[in-house]
């Protein structure tokens, strides 16, 4: 559910995000290329069988890999991949601010580690300022919805 969310928010700004891009070449398929690549995502969360958080963790990063296009759909597929790997090894029944926080760190971290060169005003800004914002706000343990939704206020 969350992931074909993600999807339909991804398609209704394909169009916005194709018109923003401009690095490295103003090519205008940036929107396009993460449309693809989140709609990735959302059919591996459909069409896994996966028993365990650690199994799904799995199927999710390899359905973004496999379906990443162009730079900005690699670099996402690393942004996954580093949130699966930390959400796939936390324990307990839910996923909290503190689990949130050290999801997007890892998946900054990957991010920032898969590109050669990185230039900041890019998404590899948005997401390493979304891990130092949750960081700094899971210190007080908010409700996980209610940081969900100011992460995104910070993203935009």
């Amino acid at each position: 559910m969350l992931a074909r969310a993600g999807l339909a928010s991804i398609e209704a700004a394909r169009a916005r995000i194709d018109d923003l891009n401009v690095f490295p070449v103003p090519d205008g398929d940036t929107g396009t290329n993460l449309t693809l690549t989140v709609r990735a995502v959302a059919d591996a969360v459909d069409e896994t069988s996966a028993a365990s958080r650690q199994s799904l963790a799995r199927d999710v990063a390899r359905g973004a890999l496999m379906g990443a296009r162009g730079n900005s759909g690699v670099i996402f597929s690393q942004i996954v991949r580093g949130a699966a790997d930390v959400l796939g090894e936390t324990t307990g029944d839910t996923i909290d601010a503190h689990a949130t926080a050290r999801a997007l760190r890892g998946a900054s971290d990957a991010a920032y580690r898969a590109v050669r060169r990185p230039v900041e005003g890019t998404m590899l800004s948005v997401i390493r300022e979304l891990a130092e914002e949750a960081e700094t706000r899971a210190v007080d343990g908010p409700e996980l919805g209610p940081l969900l939704v100011d992460l995104v206020r910070r993203g935009e």
